[in-house]
């Protein structure tokens, strides 16, 4: 046992961690954005994760209506759009899909270590339990990250997220290897409170724009967040079982809000940190370069 922990602190430190503040790192231009921060500091890289895809279509709604949207075209609609309001904002983004296909739930962590991710962003739409109450009044916005599920609808949204796994292909050694198991927890306790104040600049900035009530920060054991070893956050943009969210998430000029909205406050987290990281440096350097 002992030898297993140690073999999965050196896997560890092999594995990208979060922003790190790099002397030898080239510094981004600031590229205007009327009203909109950019980023400061060394070149980050976000990556963009849109939900579902190919034949996994996501929830559809809303109840009740002839007309339907699915989740996989909104979400898809929605990162394209991230993307590009973080390039404008001079960040370098990494998208896990550009167009209508499946990409493994599993997968898509990976693929944000590969790219040496400073940020991961999933995009999501929610949808009521039809067997609620009145289901298709439930609206409204809300962001994840890694950690256990503490209430009853945090769970729901979680089996909801986590049944895309279904759709994968092939068996990845994390499902059920149990040193992988320790090497996620390990590294994934190092983000929790990152992810945390990144949930927290995300759900702020959404308020800004959002028509639907803000239902708060929350935490649930998203597989796709668990895989990705840097601050993660899966954004629930609203319910498209309600008639009125589903118009606001497939109108383009709210898609572009919502866009922006959360590219603000991955920037502003950026800048943030490397604030901070930046002050240590000074401090422990007596102010010299």
């Amino acid at each position: 046992m002992i030898a297993l922990a140690l073999f999965a602190l050196q896997m560890q430190a092999a594995v990208p961690n979060r922003p790190v503040a790099d002397a030898a790192s080239p510094r981004r231009p600031v590229v205007a954005v009327a009203g909109h921060p950019s980023l400061a500091g060394p070149a980050r890289t976000v990556v963009v994760d849109a939900g579902h895809g190919g034949v996994d279509p996501g929830m559809s709604g809303p109840i009740g209506a002839r007309h339907k949207i699915y989740e996989k075209n909104v979400t898809l609609a929605v990162a394209l759009k991230l993307g590009a309001a973080l390039k404008a904002r001079g960040v370098k983004v990494v998208y896990t899909r550009t167009t209508d296909t499946l990409i493994n739930l599993y997968d898509r962590g990976p693929i944000a270590n590969r790219a040496h991710g400073d940020l991961f962003i999933s995009i999501h739409v929610n949808a009521a339990n039809p067997k609620w109450r009145n289901a298709g009044a439930a609206r409204g916005f809300e962001t994840f990250f890694l950690s256990e599920a503490k209430t009853e609808d945090a769970r729901r949204v979680e089996a909801m997220e986590n049944s895309a796994a279904r759709y994968d292909t092939g068996t990845p050694l994390s499902k059920g290897d149990p040193l992988s198991f320790i090497l996620s927890d390990m590294q994934q306790n190092e983000h929790l409170r990152e992810s945390m104040k990144l949930a927290e600049a995300v759900q702020d900035e959404l308020g800004t724009v959002e028509p639907g009530p803000d239902r708060g920060v929350q935490q649930a054991g998203f597989v796709v967040l668990g895989t990705a070893f840097m601050p993660a956050v899966l954004v629930e943009i609203g319910f498209g079982s309600n008639r009125a969210d589903a118009a606001f998430m497939t109108d383009s000029r709210d898609q572009t809000k919502l866009a922006g909205a959360i590219a603000d406050a991955a920037v502003n987290y950026l800048n943030a940190y490397w604030a901070g990281i930046s002050g240590v440096a000074d401090r422990t350097s007596g102010g010299n370069p």
